[in-house]
């Protein structure tokens, strides 16, 4: 049996251009994080939750600092221009308006605050949604920035034509909010540089239409080529951070599904494209509820939607994020310790220890088990007759059981090994039937 799954992994891993950058903590596949403010919940009603289930997490809140997740909102990382709800210019409102090298400057000391330790080794996720930095996605409550740029140009520019007015205005809108975000990811890049860091919802495959009658969660094409042209971005980032927000109104649907996996298929897509030796992990943030009903905690089939599917996938992990509202009441607390200690609890554990175990058996823990077919309904689930999920009293889960020669055969069959940096396997007939293990080949860290 052994063999027969070596068999498998060897010939697969081989498959890959490039690699998976090596797991975050330890050799765990599948990285469950916590990123909402649960710490509110204790400190207002003496309400205990334990994290104890995600690998790393950390609370948005600011007055917290060292957190292995750490997320950047607009506030907190130099001087990051936009218009407020208002309308009124913040830090000078465009990126062409406002001093770069004095938003690095600022971003440096916030920076070195929020993250203490030069030895970072979590995720650094800079959350900036006022303005994208492509002019044609500027749209709907995001025009004021192609409109204040026009302004700012005629202003500039007395003897020009409207079109000229136009292409100027594009075009330097989206150099300096190149320099802004490219030069901010540098700079934490080089000051916390075992990080990884990326701006959060990004990629977007923009597939929100949800609603249309044939809808199959397809990223348009014009947005993939747009993603494309950010080469620069995911280039200069050390992982990528989609979004997953679904709506209760398709509850359990399809399209919940449709929308989740072509998100992060377009993720992994953006993450081989990059000019390094290996592929940027993906870590995609998610919710607890559903986007328009936050309290509305997601069932067991969307969890597959989008945790299982996002593991099922190749993703190196998943980020909960949740603001202030989970912890706004006792009610709210209690909703969310309860669903901790139950169907999430459980969901997470079931998926992160069979990603383990498939890690294990397919990749020898040197790589991490991918889906042959994208599209295909398999998951990355523990094997109901093999296992067992034991609830724990203090919030943690035990898994009992080991893997059945049955399941060895489903793995292989329905999953292929794609090795992390660092690791490939030797094709040598003799070494598969020797069942000999993935050799350790030269590697770097970025």
């Amino acid at each position: 049996m052994y063999q027969l799954l070596c068999k498998h992994c060897i010939t697969l891993c081989a498959t890959y251009l490039t690699s998976f950058f090596l797991p975050l903590v330890g050799r765990k596949p599948f990285l469950a994080a916590w990123n909402a403010p649960l710490d509110m919940c204790m400190l207002k009603y003496n309400i205990n939750v334990s994290l104890d289930l995600f690998h790393i997490s950390g609370s948005p809140r600011a007055v917290h600092t060292g957190q292995n997740v750490t997320i950047f909102y607009a506030n907190r990382l130099g001087y990051y221009p936009f218009y407020n709800e208002q309308g009124v210019p913040i830090n000078g409102g465009l990126p062409q308006n406002s001093s770069l090298e004095a938003h690095l400057h600022k971003a440096r000391k916030d920076i070195a605050h929020f993250i203490p330790s030069e030895d970072f080794r979590g995720l650094a996720v800079i959350d900036w949604e006022f303005w994208r930095p492509q002019w044609d996605r500027n749209w709907n409550k995001k025009y004021i920035y192609r409109q204040r740029s026009s302004e700012l140009i005629a202003q500039a520019y007395l003897n020009v034509t409207e079109k000229q007015v136009q292409e100027l205005a594009h075009l330097r809108f989206e150099k300096s909010a190149k320099e802004f975000m490219q030069g901010t990811l540098k700079l934490g890049t080089q000051t916390r540089p075992h990080g990884l860091w990326g701006f959060y919802l990004y990629p977007d495959c923009h597939n929100y239409n949800v609603h249309a009658h044939d809808y199959n969660g397809t990223c348009p094409q014009q947005e993939s080529k747009r993603n494309d042209q950010l080469f620069w971005l995911w280039n200069s980032s050390t992982a990528l951070f989609p979004a997953l927000a679904i709506r209760k109104g398709h509850m359990d649907s399809i399209r919940n599904l449709h929308f989740s996996q072509n998100r992060v298929l377009e993720s992994l897509r953006l993450a081989s494209l990059t000019s390094l030796p290996y592929e940027l992990p993906t870590y995609v943030y998610t919710r607890l509820g559903y986007r328009d009903e936050a309290m509305a905690f997601l069932t067991q089939k969307d969890l597959i939607h989008t945790i299982g599917e996002s593991a099922a996938l190749g993703a190196a992990g998943f980020v909960i994020w949740g603001d202030l509202n989970l912890t706004s009441s006792r009610h709210n607390c209690s909703k969310v310790k309860a669903f901790l200690n139950h169907r999430l609890g459980q969901y997470i554990t079931n998926v992160t220890r069979a990603a383990e175990i498939c890690s294990d058996l397919l990749c020898q823990s040197n790589g991490r088990c991918v889906r042959r077919d994208p599209q295909a309904p398999h998951y990355l689930h523990l094997s109901r007759g093999s296992y067992r999920i034991l609830s724990n009293r203090n919030g943690t889960f035990t898994v009992t059981g080991q893997p059945s020669k049955n399941e060895w055969q489903m793995l292989a069959d329905k999953f292929r090994c794609h090795c992390y940096q660092g690791w490939r396997y030797n094709l040598n007939r003799k070494a598969m039937l020797a069942n000999q293990k993935p050799e350790k080949v030269s590697s770097r860290r970025r």
